[in-house]
């Protein structure tokens, strides 16, 4: 990240619907961040780094109000999970249902607006 990007929580249009928006954006950087030393040895040790960090995130969130309905109360919580073929993990999110439901409206709304 440069010194001159900015996080989404960070946008003045950061409340209701654009919301989701910006926070998955920040959830994917903040993830990349979160694992960016790691390495296939060392993978599972930042799994607790990486949650504290979304943790984080989605307090952040619920403090500015960004869009009470969809964060308030709501959790992503990260697991490690070998891949199929065995030859090492895929982060996965475990996200709160109806967060995901949000997530997933928002995400059409926006292929709708681009096709």
């Amino acid at each position: 990240m440069t010194i001159d990007e900015k996080w989404g929580y960070e946008h003045p249009e950061v409340v209701g619907p654009n919301a989701l928006m910006f926070f998955t954006w920040d959830l994917s950087k903040t993830i990349e961040h979160a694992f960016k030393d790691a390495t296939a040895e060392t993978f599972e040790q930042y799994i607790p780094v990486a949650q504290d960090s979304i943790d984080a995130l989605m307090q952040k969130y619920i403090d500015i109000k960004a869009d009470p309905d969809s964060f308030d109360g709501q959790r992503i919580t990260l697991r490690l999970e070998q891949t199929d073929s065995n030859r090492g993990y895929l982060v996965a999110l475990q996200t709160s249902e109806h967060l995901e439901s949000k997530i997933i409206a928002m995400q059409e709304r926006v292929k709708a607006g681009h096709s």
